[in-house]
């Protein structure tokens, strides 16, 4: 149901940029722009995956790195448009207000399609909103989430992420302790489980990803999950403070 959610927004947010697109590129049909609209839908998705990921604690490496995710994703969104806009199946270039054009690059940039602005702000929504979306329904409606299947020795396992109390990295294994007691043996990375797992799950230890909604009680040091203590690294001391308060 979560899924059917998620994906009803992107739906929407496609149709939405249609018609922006629409308004801003004379002569193009409906079918065209959805097929163009559809082309933000890569960096926005590659957005709302990367940001997340991006730290500020050495303020110039968070800055440099947001600024080689940025570029990146308008090179993407510039070559996806250029395609869409340009290139025709029949091998013929589209006649776009009123000119036809012979090469890609000759495209009105008037348009403001093209504009590195436009994309990186259309990006930046469709990206935010698919984060908060995702975040309200995981907090509000546990009841629409979606089971997490992985292997555990050898046998397919699958669990809600609330029936999931933390994520424990022991060297080249994971374990995945469950509110039912279960300690399950995983060989994937606990940084694929951070990023499959998403929000309300939070890092508090290179070891360690707790579920904040079985929280019982913390301090600066330590995390209560269950019946478990668990350690808190200087490193994640702040971004747990700020979900957690």
């Amino acid at each position: 149901m979560k899924r059917a959610v998620i994906i009803a927004y992107w739906v929407f947010s496609v149709i939405i940029v249609a018609l922006i697109i629409m308004k801003l590129v004379e002569n193009l049909s409906v079918s065209r722009a959805l097929f163009v609209a559809t082309m933000f839908l890569p960096g926005a998705l590659a957005a709302q995956y990367m940001i997340p990921k991006i730290s500020f604690k050495k303020r110039a490496q968070g800055i440099r790195d947001s600024i080689y995710l940025v570029l990146a994703i308008i090179i993407l969104e510039y070559l996806l448009l250029v395609w869409t806009l340009c290139f025709q199946p029949s091998g013929n270039y589209k006649l776009i207000q009123g000119v036809s054009y012979n090469v890609p690059f000759d495209f009105p940039k008037d348009t403001g399609v093209f504009n590195p602005l436009f994309i990186s702000v259309l990006v930046s929504v469709l990206a935010i909103g698919g984060a908060l979306i995702d975040r309200w329904l995981s907090r509000n409606h546990p009841e629409m989430e979606s089971p997490i299947t992985f292997c555990s020795d050898r046998k397919r396992v699958s669990l809600l992420p609330s029936e999931i109390l933390y994520v424990e990295s022991c060297d080249t294994e994971v374990f995945v302790h469950a509110s039912d007691g279960r300690k399950l043996r995983n060989k994937t990375g606990i940084s694929q489980w951070e990023s499959v797992l998403g929000y309300p799950f939070v890092r508090i230890h290179r070891a360690f990803l707790v579920n904040c909604n079985h929280v019982e009680s913390y301090s600066q040091d330590t995390v209560k999950v269950g019946e478990e203590s668990l350690p808190v690294s200087r490193k994640y001391q702040k971004g747990l403070k700020e979900i957690l308060c």
